[in-house]
């Protein structure tokens, strides 16, 4: 498939999703989205509050739009669902 079909959404912002929508943002439209708004709102601002990724690596991602809102992922026709293994969970944070 061509690169300029494709429109990948990533669904959770968090450490895998995050970078993966920024690598994907610099040669595909990427939606990312997550259900926190604050972070939604902060990684528009340029801003990652987990310090994986900087403004710069934010910018660099020009095909990358952010957002909080699920209807805008349905004209999506890819869907990635990242997640860390379940042995590096804590069970705390289950």
């Amino acid at each position: 498939m061509e690169l300029e079909k494709i429109k990948l959404a990533i669904v959770g912002l968090g450490y895998v999703g995050l970078p993966l929508a920024v690598e994907f943002g610099k040669i595909c439209p990427v939606k990312g989205f997550d259900t926190n708004k604050t972070r939604i709102h902060k990684l528009k601002a340029g801003i990652d509050v987990t310090n994986e990724l900087t403004g710069e690596d934010l910018n660099q991602a020009s095909l990358l739009e952010f957002t909080d809102n699920i209807s805008e992922i349905s004209e999506c026709n890819y869907l990635l669902l990242p997640f860390l293994p379940q042995s590096t969970i804590k069970t705390d944070q289950i």
